[in-house]
């Protein structure tokens, strides 16, 4: 420190040009939405599922528009534009199919061959009573197509590839083009992934802008009420908005991407970089009061904490670092940019901020000594409520430990889809919409795997594929579904309606080579690729509601028990898959890849803490007030019934890694008022004194910081403000009652002792 001091104007030089570098780089900086970082990685069934799509396609091609008429969509007008719109998107350069009503086109028999009749006339109005009619009896178009209410119909559309975030938004902007020619614009609704992808990265650009700001302001609130001093606030600010800057240089450096995690980045660095510009400038100032030098005050400054400081942006980062161990790509990335965040924010708070702080004299930096006078009496009324009230504090904390043990089992990692579409927002007025008056938005894919020489269109794969569509649709609900027997099904019915297809195999009455003549010259206008190449792999696909991942999970539990118990497996194999099934999985590997990571951060924590004080009891000491933050966020998770998915689970190692802040800041300046020759009363007085100061403002900005998560749009970073203000205040709690108390317990007569020291 010695020779910041003495070169500091060098080191603000290089640090002002590494943030301009940094911010020039940053603009490489990219945005996405991606399912795919949320899976579970090397999973079987995510492995099955790449070769599903290799040998099909994937299940997230899709866009869904719905347009709105009333009193019904019979009025020609409606129809007429709505067919035009339809039209109008085939011709898209990267639409591979569009289909609507009004395109549809019914398969029949005649005499001379197999033609294609459309559902619903346009021009034929005084028909509409009786193509409704028809309507309502086509399975293929109610749900799908056409709404319960015949209020509204839908566009599927169908891109040829999937599209990168340019190429979707430009896509989406062109949907929108079209409906707006259309004159359909006032009562339309979208849905699917590259909708769903648009509207997310364009919150995630918005959202990214807000915490920086919010945090900003509000910081610089708080600031100001504590210093009162221009100086007193600029540095501090100054010193975090530069470690966001390099932060965010190191993004643009590696081209990594913001996702909807990613938002939380600006608040976690502002905050990180904070805490720690506080204890050094609040020990900088308490040596400038007592008559040190600025140079003098600095070195003692860097002396005292300048250990605690990098012990707990170490163990803050090791916290990070521990989700490493989790298996979702975003939150290991999550981790590791975190746990370099802190890193960096360190280095710039001691650095740059150190050398800048010595240039200003108590004065500068601070008002009065007034409010250091009222802190002293406040923390001197801390110290003597642990001393005093031992059996109080006690009671409290084992109540409130015995409450979080009981609640935990209730934690829900049921989730929704409609979970992560940002409250307040069009997106998830239109998912509702889909949900309720059509099949929904969420794909159903079940992948079929011919056995031996079966293939797609042999008798006994076609009739077992029957006997499932049948238990899918009787048992399950699930309708609107495709699948290569499905489809023959329907052309035999077109031709023999009152006749069983299943019937007609058994006894040997259909040309199934036929039926398969007439699918083939038919693929290219099916919406879903049902079958590969060589028809010895294929697929049952469709759209179900969101009744949430537990839910799903037994609905598939069960039929993947139906199907070992029903199908003759020497056949044909069946295999629910699809991209979010995966999403649903990775709830499963959450719960164990929490206590993993937390274990392996735990244990690392506490090796570093042995090192520290050479004593297994600290270690206890040490280890034990940050548990029970832990334990109250699972608790608000159990309580408030907010489901513990991939942005939520994080709190535990946010929350976790702060409070150690606080722990190693609490037990250093106790530790080091012991070497004096202080007794345990009289170091813990003196810890209150010097220490609690800077552990409550630091808590109070953080608290602050994080609130700004609260106007977020999307539900998990909104939650995830919540939880970790609430678990932030769990840990002040537990720094300030508990460490004490355990303090006394293994230094058995120790209160009261020195008390002549004390009071």
């Amino acid at each position: 420190m010695k020779s910041i001091f003495d070169h500091r104007l060098r080191w603000i030089f290089l640090f002002v040009l590494l943030g301009a570098t940094s911010a020039w780089q940053a603009k490489h900086i990219g945005f996405v939405y991606d399912l795919e970082q949320f899976f579970p990685a090397d999973d079987e069934d995510l492995n099955y599922l790449h070769q599903f799509q290799d040998k099909l396609e994937r299940d997230d091609l899709f866009v869904l528009v719905a347009f709105e008429n009333s009193p019904s969509i019979y009025d020609e007008s409606f129809l007429e534009r709505a067919h035009q719109f339809t039209l109008a998107l085939k011709k898209h350069p990267q639409v591979a199919i569009a289909e609507g009503l009004t395109t549809f086109r019914q398969p029949i028999k005649t005499p001379f061959g197999w033609s294609f009749k459309p559902l619903i006339r346009i021009d034929k109005a005084k028909n509409y009573g009786l193509d409704s009619a028809a309507i309502s009896a086509n399975a293929d178009v109610m749900r799908h197509f056409v709404a319960n209410d015949h209020r509204a119909l839908a566009v599927s559309v169908k891109t040829k590839y999937r599209l990168n975030q340019k190429e979707a938004n430009a896509f989406q902007a062109a949907i929108d083009s079209l409906v707006g020619a259309f004159g359909l614009s006032e009562k339309a609704h979208f849905g699917g992934v590259i909708t769903t992808q648009t509207v997310f990265v364009q919150k995630i650009q918005t959202e990214l802008l807000l915490f920086i700001s919010l945090s900003v302001v509000l910081v610089t609130i708080v600031l100001w009420l504590l210093y009162r001093t221009l100086w007193g606030v600029l540095i501090p600010l100054l010193t975090v908005v530069l470690a966001l800057v390099v932060f965010m240089g190191y993004l643009g450096v590696t081209r990594q991407d913001f996702n909807i995690m990613s938002t939380m980045f600006p608040t976690l660095m502002l905050i990180f970089g904070m805490s720690d510009i506080i204890h050094l400038q609040s020990k900088y100032l308490d040596g400038l009061h007592n008559g040190s030098s600025r140079k003098e005050a600095m070195l003692l400054s860097i002396k005292e904490i300048g250990l605690a400081l990098w012990l707990t942006s170490l163990t803050t980062a090791i916290g990070f670092a521990s989700l490493l161990l989790s298996s979702t790509p975003a939150i290991r990335q999550f981790g590791i940019n975190a746990a370099v965040g802190v890193l960096i924010a360190f280095v710039v708070v001691v650095l740059f901020g150190g050398a800048c702080l010595s240039y200003f004299n108590a004065s500068q930096l601070q008002k009065s000594r007034q409010g250091s006078l009222r802190w002293d009496a406040f923390n001197l009324w801390l110290f003597n409520a642990n001393k005093n009230h031992p059996k109080r504090i006690t009671l409290t904390i084992v109540v409130v430990i015995a409450i979080c043990l009981a609640s935990l089992p209730f934690i829900s990692t049921n989730s929704y889809l409609l979970g992560d579409i940002p409250e307040r927002s069009r997106l998830r007025d239109d998912f509702k919409f889909f949900e309720r008056s059509f099949s929904g938005v969420r794909p159903f894919e079940i992948a079929i795997e011919p056995q031996a020489n079966n293939g797609m269109f042999d008798a006994a794969v076609i009739t077992e594929s029957l006997k499932l569509l049948d238990y899918l649709e009787k048992e399950h609900g699930i309708q609107s579904l495709y699948s290569p027997a499905g489809l023959m099904q329907r052309l035999y019915q077109a031709e023999k309606p009152d006749l069983s297809f299943s019937k007609a195999i058994e006894n040997e009455e259909v040309d199934l080579a036929s039926l398969e003549k007439q699918l083939r010259k038919a693929e290219n206008r099916l919406f879903y690729k049902l079958w590969n190449r060589e028809a010895d792999f294929g697929r049952i696909s469709g759209r179900i509601r969101d009744s949430g991942s537990d839910s799903l999970t037994v609905q598939i539990d069960a039929i993947k028990s139906w199907i070992s118990e029903n199908i003759r497996r020497d056949v044909v194999q069946f295999r629910p898959t699809g991209s979010v099934l995966l999403v649903d999985k990775n709830h499963e590997y959450l719960r164990k890849n929490l206590f993993y990571s937390l274990g392996f951060a735990f244990i690392l924590v506490a090796l570093i803490f042995g090192w520290l004080f050479r004593d297994w009891r600290m270690v206890l000491v040490s280890i034990i007030p940050n548990i029970i933050p832990m334990l109250v966020a699972g608790a608000t998770l159990a309580f408030t019934g907010i489901e513990l998915k991939a942005v939520t689970s994080v709190i535990f190692t946010v929350s976790f890694g702060i409070a150690v802040d606080d722990t190693i800041h609490f037990l250093t300046r106790y530790k080091l008022q012991r070497q004096r020759g202080d007794g345990v009363e009289t170091a813990l007085k003196q810890t209150f004194l010097v220490s609690v100061k800077a552990i409550t403002i630091t808590t109070i900005l953080l608290v602050v910081g994080f609130v700004s998560l609260i106007f977020s749009s999307f539900t998990g970073t909104y939650y995830v403000g919540i939880l970790i203000c609430i678990t932030l205040i769990s840990a002040w709690f537990s720094d300030i009652f508990l460490i004490p108390q355990l303090i006394y317990w293994i230094n058995p007569g120790s209160r009261g002792a020195d008390k002549q020291d004390v009071l």
